[in-house]
Protein backbone atom coordinates (compact mmCIF):
# COMPACT_ATOMS: atom_id res chain seq x y z
CA UNK A 1 0.00 0.00 0.00
CA UNK A 2 1.21 3.35 -0.82
CA UNK A 3 2.16 5.53 2.41
CA UNK A 4 0.76 9.30 2.70
CA UNK A 5 3.68 12.00 2.37
CA UNK A 6 5.32 13.22 4.57
CA UNK A 7 -3.11 25.96 26.11
CA UNK A 8 -7.85 24.63 29.11
CA UNK A 9 -11.39 26.20 28.35
CA UNK A 10 -9.45 28.27 26.35
CA UNK A 11 -9.00 25.68 23.65
CA UNK A 12 -10.27 26.25 19.98
CA UNK A 13 -11.98 23.60 18.27
CA UNK A 14 -12.96 23.30 14.79
CA UNK A 15 -14.19 20.31 12.53
CA UNK A 16 -14.48 20.18 8.84
CA UNK A 17 -17.25 17.03 8.08
CA UNK A 18 -16.49 16.98 4.44
CA UNK A 19 -14.77 13.64 2.98
CA UNK A 20 -13.72 12.98 -0.41
CA UNK A 21 -14.60 9.43 -2.06
CA UNK A 22 -11.58 7.77 -2.11
CA UNK A 23 -10.56 4.62 -3.76
CA UNK A 24 -10.02 1.98 -1.09
CA UNK A 25 -6.06 1.17 -0.99
CA UNK A 26 -6.53 -2.47 -1.35
CA UNK A 27 -8.89 -1.97 -4.22
CA UNK A 28 -8.17 -5.34 -5.94
CA UNK A 29 -9.37 -3.55 -9.39
CA UNK A 30 -7.29 -0.59 -10.62
CA UNK A 31 -8.74 2.75 -9.84
CA UNK A 32 -7.93 6.10 -9.56
CA UNK A 33 -5.41 7.22 -6.91
CA UNK A 34 -6.49 8.25 -3.49
CA UNK A 35 -5.90 12.29 -2.79
CA UNK A 36 -3.36 12.66 -0.41
CA UNK A 37 -2.68 15.08 2.85
CA UNK A 38 -0.78 18.12 1.66
CA UNK A 39 2.90 17.13 1.27
CA UNK A 40 4.70 18.42 4.30
CA UNK A 41 7.96 21.29 3.34
CA UNK A 42 10.48 19.21 4.94
CA UNK A 43 10.75 16.23 7.37
CA UNK A 44 12.55 13.04 8.46
CA UNK A 45 10.47 9.86 8.86
CA UNK A 46 11.30 8.49 12.34
CA UNK A 47 9.64 5.18 12.47
CA UNK A 48 8.05 2.70 9.66
CA UNK A 49 6.45 -0.36 9.45
CA UNK A 50 4.09 -2.31 6.39
CA UNK A 51 4.13 -5.24 7.96
CA UNK A 52 5.45 -6.99 4.61
CA UNK A 53 7.76 -7.99 7.16
CA UNK A 54 5.35 -10.81 8.16
CA UNK A 55 5.78 -9.78 11.65
CA UNK A 56 5.27 -7.16 14.25
CA UNK A 57 8.77 -7.09 14.93
CA UNK A 58 9.31 -3.10 14.38
CA UNK A 59 6.95 -2.37 17.14
CA UNK A 60 8.21 -1.89 20.76
CA UNK A 61 5.75 -4.00 22.39
CA UNK A 62 2.76 -6.07 21.78
CA UNK A 63 0.17 -6.64 23.94
CA UNK A 64 -2.89 -8.72 24.51
CA UNK A 65 -5.26 -8.38 27.15
CA UNK A 66 -7.56 -11.69 27.23
CA UNK A 67 -7.76 -13.87 24.43
CA UNK A 68 -7.42 -11.86 21.54
CA UNK A 69 -4.58 -12.29 18.73
CA UNK A 70 -1.95 -9.66 16.70
CA UNK A 71 -1.52 -11.18 13.34
CA UNK A 72 -0.08 -10.27 10.12
CA UNK A 73 -2.02 -12.14 6.99
CA UNK A 74 -3.14 -11.22 3.77
CA UNK A 75 -4.89 -7.49 3.39
CA UNK A 76 -8.60 -7.98 2.79
CA UNK A 77 -10.73 -6.81 0.42
CA UNK A 78 -8.80 -8.64 -2.46
CA UNK A 79 -5.40 -6.49 -1.94
CA UNK A 80 -2.08 -8.13 -2.05
CA UNK A 81 0.50 -7.35 0.32
CA UNK A 82 0.34 -7.86 4.07
CA UNK A 83 -1.61 -6.17 6.93
CA UNK A 84 -1.73 -6.08 10.76
CA UNK A 85 -5.17 -7.83 11.84
CA UNK A 86 -6.25 -7.07 15.36
CA UNK A 87 -8.73 -9.40 17.19
CA UNK A 88 -10.51 -9.36 20.26
CA UNK A 89 -13.67 -11.74 21.29
CA UNK A 90 -16.15 -10.71 23.12
CA UNK A 91 -15.91 -13.11 25.52
CA UNK A 92 -16.18 -10.90 28.96
CA UNK A 93 -12.11 -10.70 29.72
CA UNK A 94 -10.80 -9.79 26.49
CA UNK A 95 -10.82 -5.96 25.53
CA UNK A 96 -7.42 -4.88 24.61
CA UNK A 97 -4.95 -6.22 21.15
CA UNK A 98 -2.65 -3.30 19.88
CA UNK A 99 1.05 -2.85 19.35
CA UNK A 100 3.10 0.59 20.42
CA UNK A 101 6.25 2.81 19.93
CA UNK A 102 8.18 4.46 22.36
CA UNK A 103 7.90 7.96 22.80
CA UNK A 104 9.46 9.88 19.99
CA UNK A 105 10.18 13.10 21.36
CA UNK A 106 8.53 16.85 21.59
CA UNK A 107 8.06 18.51 18.65
CA UNK A 108 5.56 18.52 15.56
CA UNK A 109 5.03 15.03 13.40
CA UNK A 110 2.96 13.27 10.41
CA UNK A 111 1.67 10.33 12.05
CA UNK A 112 0.49 8.73 8.15
CA UNK A 113 -1.49 4.99 8.43
CA UNK A 114 -4.35 2.83 7.23
CA UNK A 115 -7.25 0.97 8.64
CA UNK A 116 -9.97 -0.93 7.71
CA UNK A 117 -12.94 -1.88 9.56
CA UNK A 118 -14.69 -4.82 8.39
CA UNK A 119 -18.13 -5.02 6.57
CA UNK A 120 -19.73 -6.87 9.01
CA UNK A 121 -18.36 -4.53 12.11
CA UNK A 122 -21.05 -4.74 14.49
CA UNK A 123 -22.53 -1.13 15.73
CA UNK A 124 -22.32 -0.60 19.68
CA UNK A 125 -22.20 2.86 21.71
CA UNK A 126 -19.43 0.63 23.39
CA UNK A 127 -16.27 2.72 22.28
CA UNK A 128 -13.50 1.66 20.27
CA UNK A 129 -10.33 2.72 20.43
CA UNK A 130 -8.10 2.11 16.93
CA UNK A 131 -5.24 4.28 17.50
CA UNK A 132 -3.91 6.29 20.11
CA UNK A 133 -1.17 8.58 21.57
CA UNK A 134 -0.92 7.51 25.26
CA UNK A 135 0.46 9.17 28.38
CA UNK A 136 2.26 7.84 32.02
CA UNK A 137 0.87 7.36 34.76
CA UNK A 138 -0.15 10.95 37.06
CA UNK A 139 1.78 12.57 39.64
CA UNK A 140 -0.55 10.59 42.22
CA UNK A 141 0.33 7.30 40.63
CA UNK A 142 -3.09 6.94 38.69
CA UNK A 143 -3.92 5.75 35.46
CA UNK A 144 -5.60 8.00 32.89
CA UNK A 145 -7.03 8.26 29.69
CA UNK A 146 -5.14 8.97 26.51
CA UNK A 147 -3.85 12.12 25.59
CA UNK A 148 -5.26 11.86 21.93
CA UNK A 149 -7.01 8.94 20.47
CA UNK A 150 -8.85 7.78 17.40
CA UNK A 151 -12.44 6.25 17.80
CA UNK A 152 -15.23 4.27 16.71
CA UNK A 153 -18.57 4.49 18.44
CA UNK A 154 -22.02 3.98 16.71
CA UNK A 155 -21.15 4.24 13.25
CA UNK A 156 -19.05 7.82 13.75
CA UNK A 157 -15.60 8.27 13.51
CA UNK A 158 -14.27 10.58 16.17
CA UNK A 159 -10.87 12.59 18.18
CA UNK A 160 -10.34 12.80 21.75
CA UNK A 161 -8.35 14.79 23.14
CA UNK A 162 -7.55 14.92 26.68
CA UNK A 163 -5.13 17.53 29.44
CA UNK A 164 -5.21 18.43 32.71
CA UNK A 165 -6.92 21.68 34.13
CA UNK A 166 -4.56 20.55 37.48
CA UNK A 167 -2.41 17.62 38.27
CA UNK A 168 -5.04 15.05 38.76
CA UNK A 169 -8.65 17.09 36.50
CA UNK A 170 -8.71 15.48 33.09
CA UNK A 171 -10.25 17.73 30.61
CA UNK A 172 -11.82 16.23 27.12
CA UNK A 173 -12.81 17.71 24.04
CA UNK A 174 -14.32 15.48 21.59
CA UNK A 175 -14.18 16.61 18.24
CA UNK A 176 -16.37 14.71 14.87
CA UNK A 177 -14.80 13.14 12.11
CA UNK A 178 -17.70 11.64 10.26
CA UNK A 179 -19.05 8.83 9.91
CA UNK A 180 -17.79 5.34 8.94
CA UNK A 181 -17.24 3.67 6.13
CA UNK A 182 -17.26 0.27 6.87
CA UNK A 183 -15.05 -2.24 4.59
CA UNK A 184 -12.62 0.57 3.42
CA UNK A 185 -9.34 1.27 3.73
CA UNK A 186 -8.50 4.83 5.39
CA UNK A 187 -5.79 6.69 4.47
CA UNK A 188 -5.15 8.65 8.03
CA UNK A 189 -2.81 11.58 8.52
CA UNK A 190 -2.56 12.90 11.82
CA UNK A 191 -0.34 16.40 11.75
CA UNK A 192 0.62 16.65 15.93
CA UNK A 193 2.00 19.38 17.24
CA UNK A 194 2.71 18.48 21.10
CA UNK A 195 1.91 21.33 23.66
CA UNK A 196 4.16 22.08 26.51
CA UNK A 197 4.67 24.89 29.09
CA UNK A 198 5.73 27.08 26.22
CA UNK A 199 4.70 25.61 23.02
CA UNK A 200 0.96 25.60 22.21
CA UNK A 201 -0.40 22.39 20.86
CA UNK A 202 -2.66 21.61 17.89
CA UNK A 203 -3.67 18.09 15.87
CA UNK A 204 -4.81 18.84 12.18
CA UNK A 205 -6.62 15.03 11.00
CA UNK A 206 -6.94 14.20 7.47
CA UNK A 207 -9.06 11.42 6.13
CA UNK A 208 -8.28 10.42 2.63
CA UNK A 209 -7.14 13.40 1.51
CA UNK A 210 -9.77 15.84 2.90
CA UNK A 211 -9.29 17.80 6.23
CA UNK A 212 -11.84 16.14 8.78
CA UNK A 213 -10.85 17.80 11.87
CA UNK A 214 -8.78 20.44 13.81
CA UNK A 215 -7.89 21.02 17.47
CA UNK A 216 -5.56 23.89 18.94
CA UNK A 217 -4.56 23.89 22.71
CA UNK A 218 -3.41 21.93 25.25
CA UNK A 219 -3.20 18.03 24.05
CA UNK A 220 -1.24 16.11 26.46
CA UNK A 221 -0.15 15.90 30.10
CA UNK A 222 3.02 17.39 29.76
CA UNK A 223 5.00 15.21 31.50
CA UNK A 224 8.91 14.01 31.63
CA UNK A 225 7.91 12.63 27.75
CA UNK A 226 5.75 12.94 25.52
CA UNK A 227 2.81 10.04 24.50
CA UNK A 228 4.27 7.04 22.66
CA UNK A 229 1.94 5.61 19.47
CA UNK A 230 -0.39 2.54 19.64
CA UNK A 231 -2.40 1.00 16.85
CA UNK A 232 -5.18 -2.00 17.64
CA UNK A 233 -8.12 -2.64 19.31
CA UNK A 234 -9.25 -1.12 22.94
CA UNK A 235 -12.68 -1.50 24.38
CA UNK A 236 -12.09 -0.46 28.14
CA UNK A 237 -15.76 -0.72 29.01
CA UNK A 238 -14.66 -4.72 28.37
CA UNK A 239 -12.33 -4.88 30.63
CA UNK A 240 -13.63 -6.55 33.72
CA UNK A 241 -11.45 -4.29 36.64
CA UNK A 242 -14.12 -1.78 35.63
CA UNK A 243 -17.10 -4.13 36.12
CA UNK A 244 -19.25 -2.59 33.10
CA UNK A 245 -22.23 -5.17 32.64
CA UNK A 246 -21.96 -5.70 29.10
CA UNK A 247 -23.82 -8.59 26.64
CA UNK A 248 -21.31 -11.44 25.53
CA UNK A 249 -20.97 -13.26 22.45
CA UNK A 250 -21.21 -12.58 18.45
CA UNK A 251 -18.33 -12.07 16.56
CA UNK A 252 -15.08 -11.32 17.38
CA UNK A 253 -14.17 -7.27 17.30
CA UNK A 254 -11.29 -7.07 14.39
CA UNK A 255 -9.77 -3.72 13.02
CA UNK A 256 -6.43 -4.12 10.37
CA UNK A 257 -3.94 -1.60 10.18
CA UNK A 258 -1.44 -1.16 7.52
CA UNK A 259 1.09 1.71 6.11
CA UNK A 260 2.18 3.19 9.11
CA UNK A 261 4.85 5.92 8.76
CA UNK A 262 5.92 8.83 11.39
CA UNK A 263 7.63 11.87 10.05
CA UNK A 264 9.34 14.58 12.46
CA UNK A 265 8.79 18.17 11.06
Amino acid sequence: MSRLPGRLAGAVLTAALAVTAAAPAHAAVPAPAAPTAPALVSGTDVFADDFESGTVSAWTRQRVDGNGSITVAGAPAGGSGLAARFAVPNDGVSYRSEVAVNSLGWGSYRFALADYLPADWVRTPTETIVAQWHGYPLADGSDTKPPIALTVKDGSWRLKVHWLSDPSTVQEAVIPLGDVQFGHWNQWAFDITWSTDTTPGAVTVFRDGAQVGAYSGLNNYHQNQSPYFKTGIYRANWNPAKNIPYPTGGPDVVAWSDSVVVTRY
